[in-house]
């Protein structure tokens, strides 16, 4: 009962901390204190931090398969981006076949016999509104998902005087401004 009591009250100091700290404990990137252009390139801060935005096509690319995980996630550096997503197809959607992690916004697999195949993309994501982002909220882990969207090349950023600060870049993975969310399967783990 001590121990129980104990892990409760560390729970609760940790949630207060976090609030304290000005942490939006629910994930929710701070649309509100967010100047974002109507193309999405151009984006900057209360503070005066701004960012642009470069898309790598001018079309949407869309993401369809099963979960295999879902995170939210907080950077200061780019308070815009609320999601990791990695989306499956294939021998990557079993969990017999294939073990996948997911580590500091990276992933990491493991097969033991034949290479799989299908495809697997861990998706960063600015989500475009407050309501895609309560609709990737609802995405768990082995859901069936179509996630759409304009993938990000690149994200510069300067700070308030305008130097530039550097940039943010995927390696591997896929950065996207994510405009529409469809759950086609609430699902259990595919064999």
């Amino acid at each position: 009962m001590l121990r129980s009591k104990s892990k409760t009250s560390l729970f609760i100091c940790c949630i207060l901390f976090l609030s304290s700290c000005g942490i939006d404990i629910s994930g929710k990137p701070p649309i509100d204190e967010l100047s974002i252009s109507s193309d999405f390139k151009h984006i900057a801060s209360l503070d005066g931090h701004t960012w642009d935005v470069t898309f790598e096509l001018p079309v949407d690319s869309t993401f369809t398969g099963v979960v295999r995980h879902t995170s939210l996630w907080y950077d200061s550096s780019a308070p815009f981006m609320s999601h990791d997503i990695l989306i499956t197809t294939g021998d990557f959607a079993s969990q017999d076949f294939v073990d996948v992690t997911v580590i500091a916004h990276k992933f990491f697999y493991h097969w033991d016999n034949a290479r799989p195949s299908g495809t697997i993309n861990l998706l960063h994501i600015f989500p475009a509104s407050a309501e895609v982002f309560d609709q990737l909220k609802e995405i768990e882990k082995w859901n069936k998902v179509s996630i759409s969207g304009r993938e990000i090349l690149k994200i510069d950023k300067y700070d308030a005087d305008g130097k530039y600060l550097g940039f943010m870049t995927d390696m591997g993975c896929n950065t996207i401004l994510v405009t529409s969310v469809d759950i086609n399967a609430v699902g259990t783990p595919i064999p």
